[in-house]
């Protein structure tokens, strides 16, 4: 491989064949890589898109549910009547010997079968 072949590079976004003006540059000008970046956020974006709708439907539920109230306990029928997806969290806790499923910085954890506290979690 002589010098002139390392000077050359495919630009990944275009398939264009290039001639580098840096060591280290990968696409052939900056609205190639823009276009790129932005074509790899929308993709992930759109990966995500059903289940940031569900979060962001499930911490609307509880925010409104808990009110100003510190904590509150809802049935299973008023939490599914709300529209909540108990299929979908962010993560969960321990606190107080029990479980808590988080939705961002709500958190719900079983009292029975059909029975549910629901707290704001503080930071």
């Amino acid at each position: 491989m002589n010098k002139e072949d390392t000077r050359t590079a495919t630009d990944p976004f275009t398939g264009e064949t290039f001639i580098k003006s840096r060591s280290n540059q990968v696409f052939a000008s900056r609205e190639n890589q823009v276009k790129h970046n932005n074509l790899k956020a929308y993709n992930k974006r759109k990966a995500k898109n059903e289940i940031d709708k569900i979060l962001d439907k499930n911490r609307q539920v509880l925010m409104d549910v808990l009110g100003t109230n510190n904590e509150i306990v809802k049935s299973l029928d008023y939490l599914h009547g709300a529209g909540f997806h108990f299929g979908c969290s962010t993560h969960t806790i321990n606190r107080d010997g029990s479980k808590w499923v988080c939705i961002y910085d709500y958190a719900y954890s079983m009292i029975d079968t059909n029975t549910f506290k629901i707290i704001k979690l503080t930071p």
